[in-house]
């Protein structure tokens, strides 16, 4: 089964409690109500909205919002699961909770996940990268695979990681760094191997 999460959870949320909205989808597909219940109850623990579990949806963040969204298609199990955008419309704490709760689902639930995404900085946590451009995939391969293709990255008018354009901009300045580095981890410790 494939899951979706939508740019705007205010698209998904139907509920106008938390828990009713987590729900909804089991109920329609007949679950019954003592597997509903623990389904519910694993997907908002695992989403970190359990505490606001009895509140009305529309009266929390948009993170919180999109993390109830989450929760309600990952209480129905899917294999896979399909971000349409999903960390837009959110400042970048509420961006930040909702990559950690799918870094979870991922690393920990192994389900599949696909993020349509305009944040660099998203796509290259990702196992794989696929750019495209008027429908087409034009750049695939791994985080490092493409962004370190900085310059092409950035003709397809994509910011490339700060990490790379960092590398970018030390190694314009005469100062020899590896290729590939794409996170401030690498960044961090290619510049300490230089000032040792």
């Amino acid at each position: 089964t494939v899951g979706m999460v939508f740019q705007s959870p205010d698209n998904q949320i139907v509920a106008t409690v938390v828990e009713e909205d987590v729900a909804f989808a089991l109920e329609n597909l007949g679950v019954p109500p003592e597997e509903m219940r623990r389904r519910v109850d694993e997907a908002m623990k695992m989403a970190g909205i359990y505490e606001y579990r009895e509140r009305a949806p529309h009266n929390l963040s948009g993170g919180q919002k999109q993390r109830v969204a989450i929760a309600g298609v990952v209480a129905m199990r899917p294999d896979c699961l399909i971000l349409d955008e999903a960390t837009a419309m959110l400042d970048p704490r509420g961006r930040e909770q909702v990559m950690q709760t799918i870094h979870h689902l991922n690393k920990n639930m192994g389900i599949t996940v696909v993020s349509i995404t305009h944040y660099m900085e998203e796509a290259a946590q990702a196992d794989r990268v696929l750019v495209m451009s008027k429908g087409n995939v034009v750049m695939e391969g791994t985080p490092k695979e493409v962004f370190s293709q900085t310059e092409k990255v950035r003709a397809l008018r994509l910011d490339v990681p700060q990490a790379a354009e960092l590398r970018d901009e030390l190694v314009k300045a005469g100062i020899p760094m590896p290729e590939g580095i794409i996170d401030t981890g690498a960044c961090a410790q290619a510049l300490y191997e230089l000032l040792k």
